[in-house]
């Protein structure tokens, strides 16, 4: 982060010092510079002004003094919250609301940058594409993502605060699960470049409809910098009755003839994919995943809005690997597991359904489903859509956990899969040694769930399991 004064941060987050009231007078002098911000007590440098933030288990009000003791400046804190203070010169901001200040300094801060940021939005693909672009875009010169799934109102803004000036570019990623969300994000963000890898039914229960989704995903355009670039899915319907709307610069990608960085010729190449781009630029992506090419089209999108030129990019994927917990495959004793479980709806649990069908194995095909949720009323149809195509593409063995999920159990048996072919769990702790040992040589197993049902512990008790199973020799 460059240095900002204490009076540009004070004016950016509309908040003010509060006095010591042991010594009677403002906590600190005005002479001051902050060099980062943290909202973690445990992990604050030198120079950092801590927010204390409230979350679901931790409140950082708590914390002020164990930030301020590891290097911090001072800590902005909520109007409200009782604050302790044991010394003199201590710096104390008070605003209404400590996630808002954080969201409005880094708005501030972005404002001071030449970096130009690259906003990623969609209700699939977002940290993939977000990892690609990066990947590509780190050809051309000094880029900055978050490492994490930073697409929040806290995660936006700590990817902000790490821009330095040597960053030509940032790459933010931009979620929701409510309407206004996005709005916040990309005018905290101020996008040169705005993308919507795709929109389908996700977060219905916070959003409505599908026409909901569409409304919040385009909310990502209302603060893109004067001559931006919108980058949009040209296969996904939704997406193109978005860019109808849009009266500034497109670029658009897909499989499509029609779009402007387009996919053609996909043959399969070893765990990948080979295809070519605009008729002359021939791309080998080694991940799996059918999806994951117009993931890859929308970085390469991205490259071609900002001006760069593509046709030197056609080797840059051959290194790529996906982030974790997307498509990732393990091989645990003697099966092979395919570690979906970041997060699931239906669109994507369609695309991993499609990926498992395809595989060439010697052993089952077994998918294990956890729930998908936040889909709002029409929760128990989506869920039972899945059970049909997973008894349609012939899954060997179905496990559902999770109440929802249970739909998908009853579809698929009324659609022709054997009952005996499916068990259904209360939740992941519920699957017992004796259920795993059911499993087969050569096995491999499809693990997707929703981020809430926390699906990865399933393969933590696979392998604790298979250990058990390995022998001991003195």
């Amino acid at each position: 982060m460059e240095v900002i004064s204490l009076e540009e941060i004070l004016k950016a987050v509309g908040g003010h010092l509060i006095l010591d009231p042991k010594y009677n007078q403002v906590s600190t002098d005005r002479n001051v510079n902050i060099a980062g911000v943290s909202i973690d007590s445990r992990t604050v440098k030198k120079g950092d002004l801590f927010f204390a933030i409230k979350g679901e288990h931790f409140d950082g009000h708590q914390f002020i003094i164990q930030a301020i003791s590891a290097g911090a400046v001072g800590a902005v804190v909520s109007k409200g919250v009782k604050i302790d203070l044991e010394h003199k010169n201590r710096l104390i901001i008070q605003v209404a609301d400590t996630i808002t200040a954080l969201g409005n300094l880094a708005r501030y801060y972005r404002q001071k940058l030449n970096t130009k940021i690259i906003g990623i939005t969609g209700s699939n693909g977002k940290t993939t594409t977000k990892e690609m672009t990066y990947h590509l875009l780190s050809r051309f010169g000094s880029v900055i993502r978050p490492q994490k799934s930073f697409n929040n109102f806290i995660g936006v803004p700590l990817t902000i605060f790490e821009i330095e000036k040597k960053h030509l570019y940032g790459v933010l990623e931009m979620g929701t699960n409510a309407a206004g969300e996005i709005r916040r994000l990309s005018e905290i963000g101020a996008p040169d470049v705005a993308v919507i890898t795709n929109i389908s039914k996700t977060h219905l229960e916070g959003l409505g409809s599908i026409e909901g989704v569409a409304l919040a995903k385009a909310e990502i355009l209302d603060y893109l910098r004067n001559g931006g670039m919108f980058v949009y899915n040209f296969d996904n319907t939704w997406c193109v009755k978005v860019a109808s709307e849009f009266k500034g610069k497109t670029v658009s990608f897909g499989l499509s003839s029609s779009a402007d960085i387009r996919g053609t010729n996909v043959r399969k190449k070893d765990s990948g994919y080979v295809f070519t781009i605009n008729g002359n630029i021939e791309v080998y992506i080694p991940i799996p995943g059918y999806h994951n090419i117009n993931n890859c089209l929308a970085s390469f999108a991205v490259c071609h809005a900002l001006g760069h030129n593509i046709n030197t990019l056609k080797d840059a994927f051959s290194s790529f690997k996906l982030p974790s917990m997307r498509i990732e495959q393990q091989h645990i004793g003697n099966i092979t597991v395919i570690n979906d479980a970041y997060n699931a709806n239906p669109e994507s649990v369609r695309a991993a359904l499609q990926y498992l069908s395809e595989i060439k194995t010697l052993g089952r095909k077994v998918f294990i489903c956890g729930d998908m949720l936040e889909l709002g009323e029409e929760s128990p149809r989506l869920h039972r859509e899945i059970g049909e195509i997973a008894a349609r593409l012939n899954i060997d063995l179905l496990w559902t956990v999770g109440e929802r999920a249970a739909e998908v159990a009853k579809a698929a048996k009324s659609s022709g899969m054997s009952e005996r072919c499916i068990n259904s769990f209360k939740d992941a702790a519920d699957i017992s040694d004796n259920e795993i040992n059911e499993l087969k040589e050569n096995d491999v197993v499809l693990i997707k769930g929703s981020r809430g049902m926390h699906m990865e512990n399933i393969i933590k008790k696979f392998s604790g399991f298979f250990m058990k199973r390995v022998p001991v020799y003195n």
